[in-house]
């Protein structure tokens, strides 16, 4: 009778281990925080997403520079049309979408970075931020190579 009720304590202990993270809500981020969830940032995402995918159609050889050149400036130009929907006419319009612009060359740039440096996961494609070691969209281990110590405060897990 003792191992019977020995039993059902420790099956109750495993069963309050295991389901403890979904009582105290605790979680794992899925994604950066930065994402704004309005139409005009859906409509930018979109924008970004075709352009993140033109230049990896560039870099795989996919894409020539005169066919990569042209649809690099309809998808921009698209872009910034979504970008300045809401802005007012007038003289303001000419430097709200030269500072458009530059925000999406820049996270361009970022892009380009993150796909030199290794931070596209082999997996599900998503490009990561510089310096992740796993990936935020699928949680497979990114194939960077190991930075100076980086073996030994991984600890071999995974």
């Amino acid at each position: 009778m003792t191992a019977l009720i020995g039993g059902v304590l420790l099956a109750a202990g495993v069963a309050l281990f295991i389901l403890e993270p979904v009582f105290s809500r605790r979680g794992a981020a899925l994604y950066g925080g930065d994402d704004d969830f309005d139409e005009g940032a859906a409509r930018r995402r979109v924008a970004l997403t075709a352009l993140r995918d033109l230049e990896y159609d560039r870099a795989t050889g996919k894409l020539d520079e005169d066919d990569y050149e042209g649809l690099k400036l309809e998808l921009s130009r698209e872009a910034l049309v979504h970008l300045g929907s809401g802005l007012d006419a007038g003289e303001g319009e000419e430097t709200e979408a030269a500072r458009a612009a530059r925000q999406l060359e820049d996270e361009i740039a970022q892009i380009r970075q993150a796909i030199r440096a290794g931070m596209q996961c082999a997996s599900c494609d998503q490009v990561n931020i510089i310096g992740a070691r796993y990936c935020g969209h699928c949680g497979e281990r990114l194939a960077t190579g190991p930075g100076p110590g980086d073996a030994s405060s991984d600890g071999g897990a995974s």
